[in-house]
């Protein structure tokens, strides 16, 4: 076996074909979160006071990392929980950076 053809033998495999790139892509789309003022919480915890269910809202938080925007019609208030069920989504009153009634 020549010198070549015995070095191929020991070259890295990749198991997982796009699982390198599939990281590097989710390391760019990292955003830091946003920490809002005083007056930004009570404008927040306001405008989380007056949602009721059947609302139609757009909501901008924090999933994966980085901020989405989800709209839809509000389905569940869990106080307990601090959480918003908007459409299939369960949103964390935490992640929440704005919200807009639609």
């Amino acid at each position: 076996m020549n010198r070549q053809d015995r070095a191929k033998q020991f070259m890295p495999f990749a198991a997982l074909k796009g699982y390198e790139e599939a990281l590097k892509e989710r390391e760019k789309r990292t955003e830091p979160r946003i920490v809002l003022g005083e007056d930004g919480a009570e404008e927040l915890d306001r405008k989380l006071r007056s949602l009721s269910i059947g609302n139609s809202v757009r909501i901008r938080h924090y999933r994966r990392r980085c901020y989405a925007v989800t709209e839809g019609t509000v389905e569940d208030i869990m106080y307990d929980k601090r959480q918003l069920k908007v459409g299939k989504e369960e949103i964390k009153y935490d992640d929440i950076a704005d919200i807009d009634l639609l």
